[in-house]
């Protein structure tokens, strides 16, 4: 005959005893637990090579909410523009707090130490890519003033007739901006004065006052202008025409034999932050970024491919971008002081 389960004192007080010594085993675990992954253990600085309210930065901003919910400490986003991204990516590589990551351009970890062989870091070896988080082609915009026509051939035409006469912005040496338009230049035939400044924001101020003449601009910062006639538009660099400027031809539209290209924005981290920690950053931007239309930064709606990519995948890309800027690096001949 089977036994009832006994309900006595004494199994009654051993059950309580069980209880309690669980609960106060509890805060051990937690604590150990968080001896193995308690990272972070103060602010999180988010360094941006770009000025504030240009390029990544809006989404840099949207992102670190995120970030902070996730880990518990804040994430703090800094602007140190200067050099394409460089500025801010020397001082990724160089990080030994174990709370610094970065946001950069392609230049910084993939083309810079090609342009200056004595840069301090190098692109290859100090970074650890976490997630790639945007795709945009660029417009090439123009000074209204000056030129016969609006057509890209107008330009080409008015250049070749002018040479060293006219500049064009980037916005930095060695990022797609400067080494795009050296491309151009050696394929057209033409003598263009490069100035390099430290943003879109910046550069396209002076694009607007007619300092310099012509630039590749991102859509967000040349769309207003072009509408109000203050820029032109004569053609894009992707693989198809944005929505938001459709009356400008692609390049390869133009002469199959310019290649598409972008730009881009990729977190990263010091070559010693884990590669744990690295996937799960990726995880939970890539979760951001697909459901908070705050944490894209209006990006999307300005005609940026939203990505939020692995680590592997930003890694790729650096690797495929590397090789196609350093061959042009290296068969012009450019370098920089930077």
């Amino acid at each position: 005959m089977r036994s009832k389960p006994s309900n006595s004192p004494v199994r009654m007080a051993i059950s309580r005893r069980q209880a309690l010594a669980s609960l106060c085993a509890m805060p051990m675990l937690i604590k150990s637990a968080a001896a193995q992954t308690g990272w972070p253990t103060q602010p999180v600085r988010i360094l941006l090579g770009q000025p504030a309210g240009s390029g990544s930065d809006p989404m840099a901003r949207g992102l670190a909410p995120h970030l902070a919910a996730a880990f518990g400490q804040p994430f703090i986003v800094e602007n140190m523009p200067g050099g394409g991204g460089i500025a801010a990516a020397a001082v990724v590589a160089r990080a030994s707090d174990d709370h610094t990551i970065g946001i950069v351009l392609g230049g910084p970890t993939t083309t810079a130490k090609a342009l200056n062989p004595a840069l301090a870091y190098d692109p290859v070896k100090d970074f650890r890519p976490i997630s790639l988080l945007n795709r945009s082609s660029f417009v090439l915009t123009v000074h209204p003033g000056g030129f016969a026509g609006r057509q890209f051939a107008d330009v080409i035409d008015y250049a070749r007739a002018h040479p060293g006469q006219l500049s064009y912005a980037s916005i930095g040496p060695g990022t797609v901006t400067h080494l795009a338009m050296e491309e151009l230049k050696s394929q057209l035939g033409l003598d263009i004065v490069h100035v390099p400044y430290r943003g879109f924001p910046q550069a396209t101020l002076d694009l607007v006052a007619g300092r310099c003449q012509l630039m590749f601009n991102l859509a967000t910062a040349a769309s207003e202008h072009v509408a109000a006639g203050r820029l032109v538009e004569v053609a894009q660099t992707g693989n198809k025409r944005l929505n938001m400027l459709p009356n400008a031809p692609t390049l390869h539209e133009i002469n199959p034999a310019f290649e598409p290209f972008f730009g881009w924005s990729g977190m990263i981290g010091p070559a010693s932050f884990p590669e744990a920690r690295a996937q799960r950053l990726a995880a939970i931007v890539r979760t951001a970024l697909a459901n908070d239309a705050g944490a894209r930064g209006g990006l999307d709606r300005a005609g940026s491919e939203i990505l939020g990519t692995d680590p592997a995948e930003l890694q790729s890309l650096r690797d495929k971008e590397a090789t196609r800027w350093i061959q042009v690096i290296t068969r012009l001949g450019l370098r920089s002081a930077e």
